[in-house]
């Protein structure tokens, strides 16, 4: 499924930290679990063949997002640590998060693939909601350029209207083509797994956005 020039408020707040660079996952032992093959440090994190989350790996991400929620959120300024001085809100984020998912004992390697495959999904729904409402909107024209068509006052405006009905219909199927094109397996079986988790999702990313907004950027100490 496909839509041309979207602005996705969640995609956009989930995206800010995408960018980040990779890091090595935490030495610290966890429990393993179905789907996360048990990998030594070095190694990585290591993604199902499938792509497909499970619940377990949403609830980590949930954690480390409310992790970094509360950093923002604590009286004063975000510290930063040495070497972290004069960077932006974004990168400033960015490394809260990795803070965050290792002080929980979350791989940041898996709470990157995670956040990955969440922005996949829910850009696949935006984009869905998006053709849906876009179809709306062009059947509701289409309807009254029909009901204006019998009482055209002349040959020309007929001709006209029949353009602009022509026109609308062209861009209707080709919407229709488009939002009846399915996503890859992953991302609906993703889309299912996030089904009792998106609402918090999305509040916890406005909530983060709305923070990282607020804070200043660090600038470097004067010499």
């Amino acid at each position: 499924m496909r839509s041309s020039s979207l602005a996705f408020p969640l995609v956009a707040a989930l995206a800010l930290g995408a960018g980040a660079c990779r890091d090595s996952a935490s030495g610290e032992s966890r429990p393993e679990e179905t789907r996360r093959p048990a990998l030594s440090e070095r190694e990585g994190y290591r993604p199902p063949d499938d792509a497909i989350l499970t619940a377990t790996q949403v609830e980590d991400f949930l954690k480390v997002q409310e992790a970094t929620v509360r950093t923002f959120s604590a009286p004063g300024e975000p510290v930063p640590l040495e070497g972290e001085e004069g960077i932006s809100r974004a990168t400033l984020a960015r490394a809260a998060e990795m803070r965050a998912a290792r002080r929980l004992a979350v791989p940041p390697e898996e709470y990157l693939w995670v956040r990955e495959r969440i922005l996949e999904a829910e850009a696949a729904a935006a984009t869905a909601r998006l053709n849906a409402d876009v179809l709306a909107l062009l059947d509701r024209t289409l309807s009254s350029l029909r009901e204006r068509r019998p009482s055209a006052p002349d040959e020309a405006s007929v001709r006209l209207l029949d353009e602009q009905i022509a026109s609308f219909e062209a861009e209707a199927a080709r919407v229709r083509r488009e939002a009846a094109e399915k996503e890859p397996e992953a991302i609906r079986a993703n889309l299912k797994v996030l089904g009792p988790y998106r609402q918090k999702i999305s509040a916890i990313a406005d909530e983060l956005a709305e923070l990282r907004a607020a804070a200043p950027a660090l600038d470097p100490p004067p010499k």
